[in-house]
């Protein structure tokens, strides 16, 4: 699916207590698995996600 150009990879919902869900096509394009740290960081006013 697009948006404005973009390729979106899926959507997570806010559970209780604001905690998400990385959804697998995410955390597989970060190589990212259970115990690794996942960054959020503000870029040019959007939030980007990186492993760290």
């Amino acid at each position: 699916m697009k948006l404005m150009g973009k390729k979106i990879l899926g959507t997570s919902k806010i559970a209780v207590g604001r905690k998400i869900s990385l959804l697998k096509e995410v955390a597989d394009k970060l190589h990212a698995d259970v115990g690794d740290t996942i960054v959020f960081f503000e870029e040019n006013g959007k939030i980007v996600i990186e492993k760290a």
